[in-house]
């Protein structure tokens, strides 16, 4: 954004604060495109378009007030329209909401906040988050992330790997008359990001906040002797010997079927062969989390004069997991600079990042390790009596110990490497004309080295090896702009927009592998030192975008509006044929309440906007056009103790030594793949009410995806390699989106002083529905491959048989359709085809995973020296898989795992109400296949963000030296508030993933 003069004469930007607000009034519409242009930390983002004295004064003083307008410039697409003149869906991104959370990735903090933008995180404290706007397209069979461009750099590498306490303003362009500018890679919708200028005057700002996390899972896994009592009652109603479901247990019982009563459980001294390992009562899901710590620094300095200013930062954040070892840090520095050579004629300036994060592999196996704490039998030590590794012996499932895997993997970590820098040269020949050309760089170095240590745990054994990655990529961007505005007779207003873009990319990865090492100290693991299983792999792959894009925006008298736009695409990675894409958008808008006509009250801004567009997406490997061949090396058959020599062969007939190899088809080239297109409709209404004390928008969209770039699935009858890149999907997602708000200095008679209100509100739905797909791909989702596709349906509908509750008597089982394995206790699966009979006709799609809405509500309040936030997020409907009741309601399904509580209150003729099936060691019912059994509803609110910061007094302020400074606390995730009957811990986090911590966060920043 670019701010074009002050609002209130005498008063700049920089010398408006927060205790400043009180006095003034803003323009609600405007508060969704705030930026901060002091360093005070509740410096109020003033982007209005009229300032107007306080409601308490007469109405003759509020005549009186000149009413100055602010033009507001919005930075999109290579260049800025004024606010007053957009048509298209965007969402401007209130940072001072999101100011005080730690700064790993700004796009968790988004979530809820934007109508539109759905986002789903993890605990993991890499920081990554899954994004998609207005829905998505094939799911894992398509590229479904925006496109981030960062200080005009474009990326699909998410923000994760920035600082977010430099980013000033971030956008997401919603529809494709926002996107299309960017074409080729804008069909999953745009998010624009510019970070922090400097400013005449010089002014330092320090940042820091601490954080702690934990989390507890409520899934209660068994101790050792209640998990043998469960599988003496599960022996018990099998019929069968309870002393020979076993090996871990004996039981003192009154050997009575019809009356059975344990006394008590016996365990054996030992429970291996060799006698190390006795029995032991494990708890291990506090042996593999902990209370976990945040540190978020950050260090700026922001000043200039007349012909240069400048921005740099240095930021360090420093996160821990709550699974024990879990570890992300990132250094970055930034320099942003811009020099006025020539005044109004030559200007020059840069953007300028560099980071240094590390990580460690525990980070990815952190739903692993928790898994495994929960199914990991209790009885079970985390060390044997020698002091090896506890593991799985004889009855117990082949699982891993998972403090052995944090243990040996607390070393094993990565380093990434990231520089972003853009570099421009503008140039104004005459008034209202300006030339600008840049170039840009993308660089990124990952190098892993992964060394995984020989271990013996229980029956579980692995030798040793050494793994070392080293993978780097760059992006070269280069660029050209002309831009001209034409005003004529102040009535018609012209922007134009012309341009050239160049991207080049190029990626090499290298990976050595060996094994065999003398000792298992990692400071001695190195390639040179390894004895076996010595190889080197490598990779790489180059494409070019090239890309011309024109823009016209209209604006007559403030009241019609009008934007085109057309952008040709050329990628280096379709055939010739296919090479070039264009992609066209037109936008309208009309400010209603600019019309003489227009005479409502009440009503201080009404605009309409409507809008088409396409967009497209490029998101194939560069090699999909071509046919490719591997060679293919041997392998033990499964069938045959024979050993398969792959693509081998003894060509000379010696019958010794090294064999050749020779090459198989891995893939059939495509050379009609062509561009993968977005078609959007938009229409919307913006509008402000009450003396712009209420505000808000609307949009409903239409977005069809066709030609959708997908790998097929073909059947094994047609051979190696038949697989291949093709255009075919086409998905259609539709929905609106509302965002409310009400803003206003309020007299509440109980207080001396007035006190701000702040209150938003977003909500959001999206249907999708696939409408074609090839036949090679129909059969990779649900369905029956015949009368029953997912043509028709969500992308994300679930296919499988259909739970109808559990058989209470032997006479319900007669009347119900024949079904094997049906007996009291045991689940019913409904008779979908009614042809009496249990069989794999009966299974339809009874769930998707889609949500029928996502909302947010934010309140702030603000009094005297206090501030005080409280943020909620949630979803309404979708379905989400439980997995965990594989384990916490059944005995049959995971036969040597731990079980869970809820199998202490499993069905029996005298608990009849339980929604948990008998006990049994048998699965005769089939009760782990595919059904609505492990499914419920995804509904959640989350507390997502509760603070309070205080602003100490100016006097207090000035005597200390400073410009301004704050302290705040806060909580996030602290009350999670699901439906009756939710079995799962954390719907946002059902399964084994990193799950979604409480935090406590104190802060404190100062400038000076």
């Amino acid at each position: 954004m670019k701010r074009q003069r002050c609002l209130f004469a005498g008063i700049t930007p920089l010398q408006l604060s927060g205790r400043d607000m009180k006095d003034y009034k803003l323009n609600p519409l405007a508060r969704q495109l705030r930026v901060a242009f002091t360093p005070a930390p509740l410096a109020l983002m003033l982007m209005a378009t009229s300032l107007q004295a306080q409601e308490t004064e007469s109405d003759a003083v509020q005549a009186e007030t000149p009413k100055e307008v602010e033009v507001i410039e919005i930075s999109y697409g290579y260049s800025a329209v004024e606010k007053t003149d957009l048509t298209g869906a965007i969402a401007t991104v209130d940072i001072e909401d999101v100011i005080d959370l730690p700064a790993g990735n700004i796009m968790q903090n988004l979530q809820g906040r934007v109508p539109g933008l759905q986002i789903t995180t993890t605990g993991n404290p890499s920081s990554t988050a899954t994004v998609r706007i207005r829905g998505q397209g094939l799911g894992p069979l398509g590229n479904n992330d925006p496109l981030y461009i960062i200080d005009g750099i474009p990326t699909k590498s998410g923000l994760h790997e920035i600082n977010s306490n430099d980013i000033a303003d971030v956008q997401v362009l919603r529809d494709a008359a926002a996107a299309s500018i960017y074409g080729a890679r804008s069909g999953n919708g745009v998010i624009v990001v510019t970070t922090k200028k400097g400013h005449k005057g010089l002014d330092f700002n320090f940042r820091f906040n601490q954080s702690i996390e934990e989390y507890d899972y409520d899934l209660q896994p068994l101790n050792t002797l209640e998990r043998g009592a469960v599988v003496w009652q599960a022996a018990v109603n099998d019929g069968s010997n309870p002393n020979s479901a076993s090996p871990l247990y004996t039981f003192d019982w009154n050997q009575d079927f019809e009356n059975p009563e344990l006394y008590s459980v016996i365990l054996p001294t030992y429970t291996d062969p060799e006698n190390v390992q006795r029995p032991a009562d494990t708890q291990w899901f506090d042996e593999v989390t902990r209370t976990s710590k945040i540190s978020d620094m950050n260090f700026s300095v922001a000043g200039g004069n007349e012909v240069s200013q400048f921005y740099t930062s240095l930021g360090y954040f420093d996160a821990e997991g709550i699974v024990d070892g879990s570890k992300f840090e990132r250094l970055a520095f930034r320099f942003n600079s811009e020099h006025d050579v020539i005044e109004d004629k030559l200007k020059v300036g840069q953007t300028f990042l560099i980071t240094d994060q590390k990580a460690n592999l525990i980070n990815d196996l952190a739903g692993q390790i928790l898994g495994l704490s929960i199914e990991q039998q209790s009885i079970v030590p985390v060390y044997n009596d020698v002091g090896g590794w506890g593991g799985p012996v004889p009855g117990i499932t082949d699982r891993d110990n998972p403090v052995r895997i944090i243990e040996q993997n607390r070393d094993n970590g990565h380093t990434y490497n990231k520089v972003m820098a853009n570099f421009f040269v503008e140039y104004s020949p005459i008034e209202d004309l300006t030339l600008r050309g840049n170039v840009g760089l993308d660089y990124s170095q990952f190098y892993f080295r992964n060394f995984t240590r020989a271990f013996t745990a229980g029956s579980l054994s692995s030798g040793d090896r050494l793994t070392v990655e080293d993978n780097w990529n760059q992006s070269i961007i280069t660029g050209a702009t002309a831009t001209y505005k034409w005003v004529v007779n102040d009535l018609h207003k012209f922007n134009f927009l012309a341009g050239v873009e160049q991207i080049n990319y190029e990626r090499e990865l290298f990976r050595g592998i060996g094994s065999g090492f003398a000792s298992d100290d990692r400071s001695f693991a190195y390639l040179s030192q390894a004895t076996s299983d010595v190889r080197v792999e490598g990779e790489g792959e180059t494409w070019s975008l090239d890309s011309q894009f024109a823009r016209v925006d209209y604006n007559y008298d403030n009241r019609y509006l009008a934007s085109f736009t057309i952008r040709r695409d050329g990628s280096s990675r379709f055939g010739d044929a296919n090479e070039y894409g264009n992609f066209p958008a037109a936008s309208f808008g009309w400010v209603v309440s600019n019309e003489d006509f227009f005479d409502v009250e009440f009503i201080d801004t009404l605009k309409l906007r409507g809008s088409w567009g396409e967009t497209g997406n490029q998101e194939i490997p560069t090699n999909a056009t071509v046919t490719t061949y591997v060679p293919r090396y041997a392998t033990q058959s499964l069938f045959t103790n024979e050993q398969d020599e792959g693509t081998a062969y003894d060509i000379t007939g010696s019958n010794s030594g090294t064999l050749p190899s020779g090459f198989v088809r891995a893939q059939t080239g495509n050379a009609d793949l062509k561009w993968e297109t977005s078609t959007q409709i938009n229409l919307g209404v913006d509008f402000e009410l009450f003396r712009n004390t209420v505000y808000g928008s609307f949009d409903w969209y239409e977005k069809e995806t066709r030609d959708i770039l997908t790998l097929t699935q073909p059947i094994a009858t047609l051979g190696e390699g038949a697989q291949k890149w093709v255009n075919g999907g086409t998905i259609e997602n539709a929905g609106v989106e509302l965002v409310l708000g009400y803003e206003k200095w309020i007299e509440t008679g109980l207080l001396e002083d007035e006190l701000l209100v702040d209150i938003n509100f977003n909500i959001s739905s999206t249907e999708n529905t696939v409408t074609a797909l090839p036949e090679d791909v129909v059969n990779s989702f649900g369905g029956n491959g015949q009368d029953k596709t997912i043509l028709g349906r969500s992308i994300n509908s679930v296919y499988g048989y259909v739970a109808d509750g559990i058989f209470q008597s032997q006479a319900e089982v007669e009347e119900h359709a024949v079904q094997s394995g049906a007996a009291p206790g045991r689940i019913r699966w409904q008779d979908l085809d009614g042809n009496g009979v249990i069989d794999e006709n009966d299974q339809d799609f009874f769930a998707d995973t889609d949500p029928d809405f996502i909302y947010g509500m934010n309140f702030t309040f603000k009094y005297k020296a206090w501030d005080f936030n409280m943020f909620w997020q949630g979803v309404k409907g979708g379905q989400i898989r439980n997995n965990w009741r594989l384990f916490t309601d059944f005995t049959s399904l995971n036969i040597g795992s731990n079980y869970g509580a809820r199998t202490l209150d499993a069905w029996t003729p005298e608990n009849a109400n339980s929604d948990v099936p008998a006990l049994t060691l048998i699965d005769n019912n089939g009760e782990g296949r595919q059904s609505s059994f492990f499914w419920e509803e995804g509904t959640y609110l989350k507390l997502r963000n509760i603070s309070v910061g205080y602003t100490p007094t100016l006097d207090f302020i000035e005597r200390m030296g400073l410009n301004d400074a704050r302290i705040y606390l806060q909580a996030q995730n602290l009350l999670t508030i699901t439906p009756d009957g939710t079995l799962s811990e954390d719907p946002e986090t059902p399964n084994e993933v990193f799950p979604v911590p409480r935090r406590i966060t104190f802060g404190l920043e100062f400038s000076f």
